[in-house]
C-alpha cells in the first residue's frame, strides 16, 4: 500500500513539472519579437492588396506601442483594482469594448478640459 502511495505521489509531481514546463514555454513563446509570415497565401494570388512584410511590421510595432500607452494610462488613474483588472483584459482581447472606450474617453476629455 506505501509503495503504491508513493508511486502515485511520484506520478502526480511528474505530471505537474510538465504542465508548468510547457506553460512557461508557451508564455515565452508569446513575447517574441514582432514577426509577421513572410508570404502569406493571399500573397500568391494578388500581391497588390496584400501589404509587405516590412509594413506590416510596421503596423504591429505601433499596436504594441498603442497598448503599452493604455496600459500606462490605465496604471495612472485611481479606479478599483477589480475595474483595472477588467480594462487591462479589455486591451488584449477587445481594444473597442465599450468599457474600455468610455474609460479613456472620460480620460482624455478631462484632459481637454485644462
Amino acid at each position: 500500500m506505501k509503495k503504491m502511495n508513493l508511486k502515485s505521489i511520484c506520478f502526480v509531481l511528474m505530471c505537474t513539472s510538465f504542465t508548468t514546463f510547457a506553460q512557461t514555454q508557451f508564455k515565452s513563446a508569446e513575447k517574441t519579437n514582432a514577426e509577421v509570415t513572410r508570404h502569406t497565401v493571399m500573397e500568391r494570388f494578388d500581391p497588390q492588396l496584400i501589404l509587405s512584410a516590412e509594413e506590416r511590421i510596421k503596423l504591429k510595432e505601433d499596436r504594441v506601442a498603442e497598448i503599452n500607452r493604455r496600459r500606462g494610462i490605465l496604471d495612472t488613474i485611481d479606479i478599483s483594482e477589480r475595474k483595472r483588472e477588467k480594462l487591462m483584459r479589455d486591451i488584449l482581447k477587445d481594444p473597442f469594448s465599450p468599457r474600455l472606450a468610455r474609460t479613456l474617453a472620460e480620460i482624455e476629455f478631462e484632459d481637454d478640459k485644462d
